[in-house]
């Protein structure tokens, strides 16, 4: 609740100001532990979530200065479209379907490339680590993973499958896929025919897809076909965009290993994954995720949870619905003058207490929040 309370910078100075328990030095100590946030915030999903969701896996970049910290190196960043200096969090999250919201479950710091050299591992192989620390908490709320196309890889999917999870992504728009043979056995000796022949995606032949999905603004067609680069076979969602007279502009991949779930359910799926922007948003602008000035590898990791922990409890606080908007900023502003009053209230002299529960004096801890 305190990285809630906190207008300014969140880093141990602050943070120390704003208690009246710990001091800097403790605070410095006590992020040295380790914490299971990750249970907990399962914990939280599954007595406050709908009960519906789908696991997101996604990587972000947070700028560092300096060249002593810890997994500092260059990363990519969306938003700049290149890499750049800093570091990188890896973040495992839960979409509730139904309340279209994400809630956070656990962050993991990307080592650097001397790390990651030394361990014998790549950045792939390091995302696929971070699902295999929390398979438990992953398998207690979904047994699907929605990742960006960057994950679209043999040796991740693999590692996510025997996980027990199964892989929802987006294939690139000229990846080679194959049709499956149907046909009547030739009774020849030899191998039986597995392929049909290539699958031509600007014009799919369409004997081989169901229809699964029409609306105003796509169509989605369903088929399976074999992935060469992915050794095996998917559920594939060919998914057409319609302009406003019906004609189809441009198309999309997405694909599952699951091979029995309905190619619209891909598509909702895939599209619920960027709930998770909302999540890293909401972190980086109000909870001090980017703040942190710790050098210490467990400082760095408890700090990136508990940012985006604080995300969480915000949203349980304002008991967050599907028709409900949610507003990190007024939980910000509910907090900071929470702590204050009872500042004020705690230095009273004894004969001038104030009951806290007064609606009076409840008023002034919404004082300043957006009015619903």
């Amino acid at each position: 609740m305190l990285y809630l309370s906190v207008r300014s910078r969140i880093n141990f100075v602050q943070l120390a100001r704003h208690s009246d328990q710990y001091c800097e030095h403790a605070m410095r100590l006590n992020f040295e532990r380790y914490a299971d946030l990750a249970t907990m915030n399962r914990h939280l999903v599954e007595q406050h979530g709908s009960g519906h969701y789908v696991l997101a896996l996604d990587a972000s970049w947070l700028p560092k200065s300096g060249k002593k910290t810890p997994g500092v190196g260059k990363y990519w960043s969306g938003t700049a479209q290149k890499a750049l200096w800093g570091l990188e969090v890896c973040l495992l999250s839960v979409i509730d379907v139904d309340k279209r919201t994400a809630w956070h479950l656990d962050a993991v710091q990307t080592p650097g490339s001397e790390e990651r050299k030394a361990k014998g591992i790549n950045l792939v192989d390091h995302y696929a680590q971070v699902v295999d620390w929390q398979v438990d908490n992953c398998l207690a709320l979904s047994g699907y993973l929605a990742a960006d196309a960057y994950f679209a890889k043999a040796s991740f999917v693999e590692r996510v499958r025997r996980a027990g999870l199964h892989l929802i992504s987006l294939l690139r728009k000229n990846a080679r896929l194959l049709y499956l043979y149907t046909g009547p056995k030739t009774g020849k000796q030899g191998r039986p025919r597995q392929f049909a022949g290539k699958v031509d995606l600007a014009k799919p032949d369409l004997a081989y897809f169901t229809l699964s999905h029409r609306d105003e603004q796509l169509v989605v067609y369903s088929a399976m076909v074999n992935c060469p680069f992915l050794k095996r076979n998917i559920k594939l969602a060919y998914t057409q965009y319609l302009d406003a007279d019906g004609q189809p502009t441009h198309y999309k991949l997405y694909f599952s290993t699951d091979l029995n779930l309905p190619a619209w359910v891909i598509v909702k799926y895939y599209g619920l994954r960027y709930q998770q922007e909302f999540l890293i948003r909401d972190a980086k602008g109000f909870t001090g995720l980017s703040d942190c000035q710790a050098r210490s590898t467990n400082k760095i990791d408890t700090h990136l949870n508990l940012a985006l922990s604080a995300v969480n409890a915000a949203k349980v606080e304002q008991n967050l619905n599907a028709d409900k908007s949610f507003s990190i900023a007024d939980a910000k502003v509910l907090h900071h003058n929470k702590l204050l009053i009872d500042m004020f209230i705690s230095i009273l002299p004894k004969g001038n207490e104030l009951d806290k529960n007064d609606p009076k004096v409840k008023q002034l801890y919404t004082f300043g929040c957006k009015a619903a």
